[in-house]
């Protein structure tokens, strides 16, 4: 009724118009003769005159043409005739013209007027819409509302009150079919559809409410134009949207035809009146491997997801399909497909979420989703992994696909195939993915002396047996999955502080175990052995915070690994690698000798002698120990200083060195005994102390320091290591024959035999060099009886050897202190013995190695001869 005004109401033709019936026109109907055609007069003749000529003709009674006289005037206005026969006629007369001037308004004057009325008091409040099925070329929707006319909201007094009465007039409109054809000005003028309505009757009288039902079939216009409109709101292109609709509508009233009327008009959308993109929430998801036949080395997934859809309208959907792509390595390269995805029919309803049921299939991975990027170390897979793994928001694109069902038309899979819908979802952080971590056999390998500085060569390794322990999601229960082979980068951390990194940079065989209830959850037990995993200290303090804790206070140490692991997963799909899995865990160091350094129970096996200078000497050790700690180490070249008393009086230099749980043996070790070059004169006289505490049976201990040497090809880590100060007991060097005494101490002299008659002494001396043999340069020494009482005194110059094992000095002269107490007891005890003590003074010559030693003898069993 919108562009009603454009055409008069009653048709315009060449014959006569149509006239209205009057009173006396029923009259003449009913008369056997006809009537008269009634026709309009020009301006010139008298209206009275052509209608009196009608009337008296009627009644078939032959008119004649009276003369105007005052006769015939005066018995015209005599009261006492009857004058109904006058008012009949002119009633007709006003009738006529009446219906003349209505034609006239409607033909003329109100079609402007009636169209600004209907399109400003037309209102339509719609009660439902919905679609209510797909058709083979469109959709047939049903639109029910309410349709009134409100003449109050017509502001101009004029058009309101023609309106009002035009349409009072009019009481009701018909429609016939027509078309309404929407198209899009700012796109080319792209036809999106047409809809085909069916005739609709509607009482258009002020405030009348219409109920309006209309079951509509829809017509899909211009795809690739809708496209454009669909790709521009998808990609936040589109700020704005003009919308043209066109319709010519045929209009009757009652039997009379208005013509057929041409609408238009416009409606313009703006950025906030376009629904946004829905937010996904994944309800169920279970991924398993499917038993269809024919689909060998697929994955099935079953999801069902909800979203808020922004629909003014409830619809009903068809099945979909769909094709899922995942990001390429760049921007412009084009999306890979992943999975085939397919949904049941579901309905939307307006205000309330939508639930969907997703059945996927996935035929394999193709080569462009695994493998790496150029330029890069991951694949857009490994992009993807990380991204959902760290609960970052991660992005999926939905393409339209082909789907096996016959409810779908063919133009619906054609609008989606050409649309691709990106899907935004926020990933969930897999922190508790890693539910344990732990290293057993664990093996230290120091670098290679002779390694170029910073090179993988030059770093400590470490190798051991680790398992990990994966929690995987329910969803996966049904998945059969392996882990064939694992590599990680691993940053250690103690107390926060970065210790340095372990880098597994080759793949390591592996083998898996699913289980199935960890915790109420399916996991994952992967095994693997880590070989020679180079350890990068980063913070040398950091670490010696460590070996202070374990070497010096026996506590633990707890260290987190902070590891990102590449790992081949082996599905029904195939074999890939996801790359850089984020894991967590810690490792438990125990105290290698607990809280005593006694359990490392270190002996010498042997002693040898090597290269010696007249201040310096190398005496070449076999050692065992016993490793209390579950730890094996593999040192190829390692020095420490020795340090006495805070001087430094030798390096201790270990090659090849390998130590495993439990006893060692074998360890062989050099001293390097070079006192004056290490500390000058305070290194000599710190050397002798010490080599005269030792041999006199003391429980002598010594520092063991290390320094920038300690490893050769990290010096810096040495260096960091030499705030620590190791204290050890220096071992006990075997002695051919009794080997200690009661206190069990090892004794350099076995024997003593005192010959009263000559006043000589001979000793019986065991030398630890089994190859060297010792000579005695001078000795300086006296004899005490209980401590204080002296017996005697040797002063002897003349230099003898002590050769290796057991041997007997010359006689030495004694001189004898013959008014004492110690006098009178070797009387006593002639031809028995006598416990002396003894501090000597003797000079030692090995080979060129010239020192003074002093020798404190205590309880010495004398044999006392004559």
């Amino acid at each position: 009724m919108a562009e009603e005004a454009n055409r008069p109401l009653l048709n315009k033709g060449s014959g006569p118009p149509s006239r209205s019936s009057s009173p006396t026109d029923k009259r003449q109907s009913s008369d056997s003769s006809p009537a008269p055609p009634f026709e309009l007069s020009s301006e010139s003749t008298p209206l009275l005159l052509n209608r009196g000529e009608d009337l008296a003709a009627y009644g078939g009674v032959a008119p004649r043409r009276p003369s105007v006289t005052s006769d015939d005037f005066l018995s015209t206005n005599d009261p006492k005739k009857p004058r109904c026969r006058l008012r009949w006629p002119i009633f007709c007369i006003l009738l006529s013209l009446i219906t003349i001037t209505t034609i006239l308004i409607f033909a003329f004057v109100a079609p402007a007027v009636v169209k600004e009325y209907a399109v400003d008091a037309v209102v339509f409040n719609p009660t439902n819409i919905s679609l209510e099925s797909a058709t083979a070329d469109g959709i047939q929707a049903r639109i029910q509302g309410d349709l009134v006319l409100d003449a109050d909201r017509i502001k101009n007094a004029p058009v309101r009150n023609l309106g009002r009465f035009v349409t009072w007039i009019g009481g009701e409109v018909e429609t016939g079919q027509s078309e309404v054809e929407v198209y899009l000005p700012e796109y080319g003028n792209v036809l999106v559809g047409t809809a085909s309505l069916p005739s609709i009757k509607v009482n258009i009288q002020n405030g009348h409410i219409n109920h309006v039902d209309v079951l509509a079939d829809l017509v899909t216009g211009d795809i690739p134009g809708i496209r454009a409109v669909a790709v521009d709101w998808l990609e936040g292109r589109l700020d704005r949207l003009r919308v043209q609709g066109k319709a010519t509508v045929p209009l009757k009233s009652g039997i009379l035809s208005l013509g057929k009327q041409t609408i238009t008009d416009s409606i313009t959308f703006h950025e906030g009146d376009f629904p946004a993109l829905p937010k996904v929430n994944v309800t169920k998801f279970n991924v398993h491997d499917t038993d269809t036949p024919g689909h060998d080395g697929a994955m099935e997934v079953d999801a069902s997801v909800a979203a808020f859809i922004d629909s003014p309208v409830g619809l009903r959907i068809p099945p979909l399909g769909f094709e899922v792509l995942v990001p390429n390595c760049s921007p412009g390269d084009p999306y890979i497909s992943v999975a085939g995805v397919t949904t049941k029919g579901f309905p939307i309803y307006p205000g309330q979420p939508t639930s969907v049921d997703v059945f996927g299939t996935v035929q394999g991975l193709s080569d462009d989703l695994t493998k790496a990027c150029p330029g890069e170390e991951k694949s857009p897979l490994d992009f993807l992994v990380k991204s959902y793994m760290e609960g970052l928001q991660t992005t999926v694109y939905v393409r339209g696909a082909d789907v096996p069902s016959l409810e779908t038309p063919e133009w619906v899979v054609d609008i989606l195939k050409t649309v691709t819908v990106p899907l935004a979802f926020t990933g969930h952080a897999l922190d508790n993915l890693v539910k344990n971590f732990t290293m057993k056999d664990v093996q230290f390998d120091m670098p290679n002396p002779l390694a170029e500085p910073d090179t993988p060569e030059s770093q400590p390794r470490v190798s051991a047996l680790v398992q990990v322990l994966i929690g995987l999601p329910k969803q996966l229960n049904l998945l059969h999955l392996d882990v064939p082979r694992v590599r990680a980068n691993s940053d250690i951390y103690y107390h926060g502080k970065k210790l340095g990194v372990l880098n597994l940079q080759e793949w390591q065989p592996a083998n898996s175990t699913l289980l199935e209830n960890i915790d109420g959850a399916p996991a994952l037990l992967v095994n693997f052995s880590m070989k020679h995993a180079p350890l990068q200290v980063t913070d040398g303090d950091v670490l010696t915070d460590i070996l202070q804790a374990l070497l010096f206070e026996g506590q633990p140490v707890r260290l987190t690994v902070v590891a990102r692991v590449d790992a081949e997963v082996s599905t029904g799909l195939g074999t890939y690698a996801v790359r850089r899995i984020p894991a967590e865990g810690a490792i438990n160091v125990n105290p290698p000798y607990g809280d005593s350094l006694d359990r490392l129970s270190p002996r010498v096996e042997s002693i040898a002698l090597g290269p010696t200078t007249e201040s310096s000497l190398v005496m070449k050790a076999k050692i065992n120990m016993t490793n209390p700690s579950p730890y094996s180490a593999s040192v190829p070249f390692i020095d420490f200083l020795l340090v006495y008393n805070k001087t430094k009086v030798a390096h201790v230099t270990a090659r090849d060195l390998v130590i495993v749980p439990g006893v060692n043996s074998g360890i062989h070790a050099d001293l390097q005994w070079n006192p004056l070059e290490l500390d000058g004169s305070a290194g000599i006289a710190a050397g002798q102390e010490m080599l005269s505490q030792y041999v006199s049976g003391y429980n002598t201990s010594v520092i063991i320091r290390s320094h920038e040497g300690t490893f050769p090809a990290l010096p810096e880590l040495g260096q960091a290591l030499s705030r620590l100060e190791l204290e050890v007991p220096i071992p006990r060097v075997p002695f051919p024959g009794n080997p200690s005494d009661e206190d069990g101490k090892p004794k350099f002299i076995q024997d003593t035999t005192l010959h009263l008659w000559s006043s000589t002494a001979e000793f019986t001396l065991a030398s630890p060099f089994p190859n060297t043999t010792i000579e005695i340069t001078s000795v300086e020494a006296n004899a005490f009886y209980q401590k204080h009482e002296k017996v005697g005194s040797i002063n002897y110059y003349i230099p003898f050897s002590v050769p290796p094992g057991l041997s007997t000095t010359p006689q030495l002269p004694v001189e004898l202190n013959l008014h004492g107490i110690g006098y009178d007891a070797l009387k006593k005890a002639l031809g028995g013995t006598l416990k002396l003590d003894a501090v000597a003074k003797v000079g030692v010559l090995i080979r060129r190695y010239r020192t003074t030693i002093t020798y404190y003898g205590q309880g010495i069993t004398a044999r006392v001869k004559i």
